[in-house]
């Protein structure tokens, strides 16, 4: 039954995303409901209800996916952009933190003004463009949807841990010269493949 409850709950927050519209909250929930399949709101609860889990996580999966395509930032939380690739690759928008023993720069995620920075990359991009501010958001985002998302610092600190430990590796001193420079940071996107995840 928990499923259900955060489906319904996944729809709820998905409405909230279009208070522009002219409609009611009902009327919207009932609207987001018939694009769906549904009747109205009352029967996507009662059809739900008795779904199995596996097809209601379906239906929440692509409610998530609409909201989070949608929702702003919060104004005044730090946000990392993250890209999740099919194959398990991450990559994010970076910033240098050093050289490691190897003579390769050393690249951290970089802090983002969210609420600034978002509205204008949705702007210029012809691809989706997601917030992600939970643990089943983020979940979902990354095993089933992907893309660019904007996730908050303490969530994006707690489920990429690696990314930031890359810090760790940094030695003092200058670049080992001994070794040629793997990979361009032209463009400020690090890659990063996260093991047994």
């Amino acid at each position: 039954m928990s499923a259900a409850i955060d489906c319904y709950h996944d729809l709820k927050y998905l409405s909230y995303q279009f208070k522009d519209d002219g409609m009611t909250h009902c009327q919207r929930l009932d609207h987001l409901c018939r694009t769906l399949g549904f009747n109205n709101r009352h029967h996507f609860e009662q059809k739900i209800a008795e779904l199995p889990d596996a097809q209601i996580g379906k239906y929440s999966t692509k409610l998530m996916r609409q909201a989070c395509a949608r929702v702003l930032p919060k104004p005044n939380v730090v946000y990392y952009e993250f890209i999740s690739q099919r194959e398990r690759r991450m990559r994010f928008y970076s910033l240098w933190a050093g050289w490691d023993k190897r003579g390769q720069e050393v690249r951290i995620p970089r802090g983002l003004d969210g609420a600034f920075t978002v509205p204008r990359v949705r702007e210029w991009l012809d691809v989706p463009v997601y917030v992600i501010e939970t643990d089943r958001q983020l979940v979902a985002w990354r095993s089933k949807w992907h893309g660019m998302a904007y996730v908050p610092a303490a969530l994006a600190r707690e489920h990429m841990k690696e990314a930031f430990a890359r810090r760790e590796s940094v030695v003092k001193g200058p670049r080992n010269e001994a070794y040629g420079l793997e990979e361009d940071f032209n463009d400020n996107y690090a890659t990063w493949y996260p093991v047994g995840e």
